[in-house]
């Protein structure tokens, strides 16, 4: 969040599509979204943490009723409302260019996922493998290092890295789901790049 002004505005954009959450069939939306559920609570795994969202409500908690960020609580909302009822499995995985809905949205992206994890984990490769274990990832052959997080259960994502040396300095990239847009808003496909970067250094400790 840059200002207390914003994340009211994310408040306010939160109502509107937990208004939307409650006027559909969450039987539907639990069962294509691979989520559990029961008479209180639909239950959504994001990146390996269980939150809550109530039935009667639509408010977000985490799974002892632990207080949820906006910016979090917004992505949820968005998996919850967004996906489209017959959205396909990703077949293969692609770097975010090629993502059309969210293309726009390049440089956030840069900004804000790929450059603070060049910045934390440079010269600090095994770092990275560590961490991205700790918070559920699985280790890839890619790069020098590469971890796939599972954000939801249809949606993943996976961070490739290469250290620095003599020659070239560090560099990153995230891979996503080639049909990722078909399971949330356009608008949540960098805020889920930047909160697994985020996950990635808070595992690291910084």
């Amino acid at each position: 969040m840059n200002s207390i002004s914003e994340e009211s505005n994310y408040e306010k954009v939160f109502s509107q599509f937990k208004s939307r959450f409650l006027e559909s069939n969450l039987e539907e939306t639990s069962k294509i979204l691979q989520l559990k559920a029961d008479d209180e609570y639909l239950y959504v795994p994001f990146f390996c943490k269980i939150c809550r969202v109530a039935r009667e409500t639509g408010e977000i908690t985490g799974e002892k009723n632990q207080e949820i960020s906006v910016t979090d609580r917004l992505t949820i909302m968005h998996h919850l409302c967004c996906y489209q009822k017959f959205a396909q499995k990703s077949d293969r995985k692609v770097p975010f260019r090629e993502i059309r809905e969210a293309a726009v949205f390049e440089a956030a992206y840069n900004r804000m996922a790929l450059e603070p994890l060049k910045k934390a984990f440079q010269g600090r490769g095994d770092a990275l493998l560590k961490a991205g274990i700790e918070i559920g990832g699985k280790q890839e052959k890619f790069g020098d290092v590469s971890i796939t997080l599972q954000a939801f259960p249809t949606i993943s994502l996976t961070y490739i890295f290469w250290d620095s040396d003599e020659e070239f300095p560090a560099a990153a990239n995230i891979l996503f789901d080639n049909r990722i847009a078909q399971w949330t808003h356009p608008e949540s496909v960098p805020v889920l790049a930047e909160t697994g970067t985020k996950r990635l250094i808070a595992a690291m400790g910084i």
